[in-house]
């Protein structure tokens, strides 16, 4: 685990801020949109559990698309022109990147742990 820093560090930011997520929308508009937000959290925690334990890549490619995916949706959303929603679509085009590219990072900051 310890040779992955960074696509570790990314996975927990990214389900920090999707629990944060999930409890600030059940805050503000109740139960009505529970459910879309829990299956979401439920594709992901699969996605990320294929990525930490799989020996494929196909794992972390899915994770890092649907992020990129998620930031197009996010393009074209009611809540795109806020603050907030811009935020959110850089947020998922920036994390999908750091995911796809988390090995090339660690070698340039030179965490990576060969050998």
């Amino acid at each position: 685990m310890k040779e992955r820093l960074v696509l570790i560090s990314a996975i927990i930011l990214t389900l920090i801020v999707e629990l944060t997520l999930i409890i600030l929308v059940y805050n503000k508009v109740g139960a009505e949109r529970l459910l879309p937000q829990i299956t979401r959290l439920i594709v992901k925690l699969i996605l990320v559990f294929w990525v930490l334990t799989g020996k494929s890549n196909t794992g972390l490619f899915l994770l890092a698309a649907y992020h990129i995916v998620s930031g197009l949706f996010g393009i074209n959303s009611k809540s795109s022109t806020e603050l907030l929603g811009q935020i959110l679509i850089g947020f998922h085009f920036i994390i999908g990147a750091i995911i796809y590219f988390h090995d090339w990072i660690e070698d340039k900051i030179g965490i990576k742990n060969v050998g």
